[in-house]
């Protein structure tokens, strides 16, 4: 299973890269949503993986006071726990989770950098592992340029599993992959994710 998404440059796009005789630094890629997705699997009652769950409730998390606690002073929810709760009412389907962090990439950067997401879990055979969502692996491209990618973690079926997803997300633009021994020509800031799915506030 992977923790590590890669997305590859759009080389069909137009903008040209400034010529600055070194190492060209463009904008991180923003961040515009985070969400917890609940769904179904198959008619058939078996839990859903990537291929049969059908989303049914989103729950958005705050993005621009990601842990803080609004005026109340209580996380109002638990991903784990609202999975669990569903999962013991439900009679007839089976039902999973998954988070989604949704990312923006500027329209200057689209042709000339890739963007590599990394997981906060482990890379181990049956663990978590994340993917981009939404066909032909290339994201949604926005008027002007700009595109818009929905990066997804694997369905998990219960609050222990669900707890696995929690830590810090990381995405970067680059031209050579992070491990890479030569110097990258385009490169980011690295835009750091921090999710707890066992305490959060709704986004409201």
């Amino acid at each position: 299973m992977s923790r590590r998404v890669l997305v590859p440059r759009l080389a069909e796009a137009t903008a040209p890269l400034p010529s600055t005789g070194g190492t060209h630094m463009f904008d991180p890629p923003q961040l515009a949503a985070l969400r917890i997705v609940f769904g179904v699997g198959a008619p058939t009652g078996e839990p859903p993986d990537a291929e049969t769950f059908r989303p049914t409730y989103t729950v958005s998390m705050p993005i621009f006071s990601m842990g803080g606690l609004d005026p109340d002073g209580v996380y109002e929810f638990d991903a784990g726990l609202l999975l669990d709760g569903i999962r013991k009412r439900s009679l007839r389907r089976a039902w999973g989770a998954r988070l989604e962090i949704e990312l923006t990439q500027a329209a200057d950067s689209v042709p000339h950098a890739d963007l590599y997401v990394d997981a906060p879990f482990a890379d181990e055979p049956g663990g978590p592992s994340i993917a981009l969502l939404g066909r032909g692996g290339r994201g949604i491209t926005l008027p002007g340029g700009a595109r818009t990618l929905v990066i997804g973690t694997s369905i998990v079926h219960d609050s222990k599993r669900a707890a696995l997803l929690s830590g810090v997300y990381t995405a970067q633009l680059r031209d050579l992959e992070p491990d890479a021994e030569g110097k990258p020509a385009v490169v980011s800031l690295v835009r750091n994710v921090h999710v707890d799915l066992t305490h959060f506030e709704f986004e409201g």
